[in-house]
């Protein structure tokens, strides 16, 4: 059951993305560009040869496969099914997790340093900077899920409450949850952070490092991309959802809730407008708070 759910999560990664750019076409009053926009894009960036920046090295060559490795390593160790998924799933930590991502961004961030481009440059030094804002919201949210769940593991943290529980902690995990978010938006280059379909190399900041990528390192760095979207948004689904005996139908929730989050986002996105680039700061150090007084109500309720 465990490897059905991570092929599942593997396969519909590219889907979700569909969902929010459909929801953001259908409040412009536009068509939008499909559901499965995504795959046919990614089938033809694969087809297609990798032009590197002239004086590149090894490290632009192979940032976008490790990259990739990275992401997929973390949805096999993410607990789809919960007390139901593999040992490795149990015995993984939420640091873990976390870092594996970090590992794409490490590498996407050498990748776009070794290219040799100013705007480049000024991406990954952007990128940088947010992910210095992240690191102390997740490892909050995280500190907050050790408190109410009693567990170390990736496993335990993501295993649902019951009812009764979740009834008795809604404003704390409403407040974790809430931060999260803000870290889910910001971690995938979302607005009011960034803005996906930018083409201004000025304002671009996740973009900015991909500009000199092309083919199917392009195809690698927009896949993963998508699947980071679904583990972070399966992560703040299950900081959410309740504790269910099934693993089909805890499995069957979680996809549920992120097409939710993907629609949500789609909301969010068309609905506000990009923060100012010396603002976003200011809202990441404001989600630190909201996770921290979570972490408050849960120890003195």
């Amino acid at each position: 059951m465990n490897i059905i759910s991570i092929i599942a999560a593997t396969l519909l990664a590219p889907l979700f993305i569909g969902i929010t750019n459909q929801t953001k076409a259908f409040f412009a009053g536009r068509k939008g560009p499909g559901l499965f926009r995504l795959y046919a894009d990614l089938a033809k960036l694969i087809r297609k040869s990798c032009p590197r920046p002239e004086h590149s090295t090894w490290i632009f060559a192979s940032a976008q496969p490790i990259a990739l490795a990275s992401v997929l390593t973390a949805a096999i160790v993410f607990p789809w099914n919960g007390p139901a998924s593999s040992s490795l799933s149990l015995s993984a930590s939420a640091a873990l997790f976390f870092y594996l991502l970090g590992t794409g961004r490490i590498f996407t961030l050498l990748a776009s340093l070794d290219a040799g481009s100013a705007f480049e440059g000024m991406g990954s030094s952007r990128e940088v900077q947010f992910s210095t804002f992240l690191e102390p919201i997740i490892f909050i949210v995280i500190g907050f899920l050790v408190l109410f769940s009693g567990g170390t593991s990736l496993a335990s943290l993501l295993s649902g409450a019951s009812t009764a529980a979740w009834t008795d902690n809604a404003v704390p995990i409403a407040l974790a949850a809430l931060a999260f978010y803000v870290v889910f938006l910001s971690e995938n280059c979302r607005v009011p952070f960034d803005d996906p379909e930018t083409h201004l190399e000025l304002t671009m900041i996740h973009e900015a490092m991909l500009l000199d990528t092309a083919g199917a390192d392009l195809a690698f760095a927009l896949y993963g991309s998508a699947l980071k979207f679904e583990l972070t948004a399966a992560f703040l689904a299950m900081m959410i959802l309740p504790r269910f005996d099934s693993s089909i139908i805890r499995l069957l929730a979680v996809f549920g809730a992120v097409a939710a989050i993907a629609i949500i986002t789609g909301i969010v996105e068309s609905t506000m407008a990009r923060l100012r680039f010396l603002k976003s700061p200011l809202a990441l150090i404001g989600a630190a708070l909201i996770a921290s007084l979570a972490i408050f109500f849960a120890l003195y309720r």
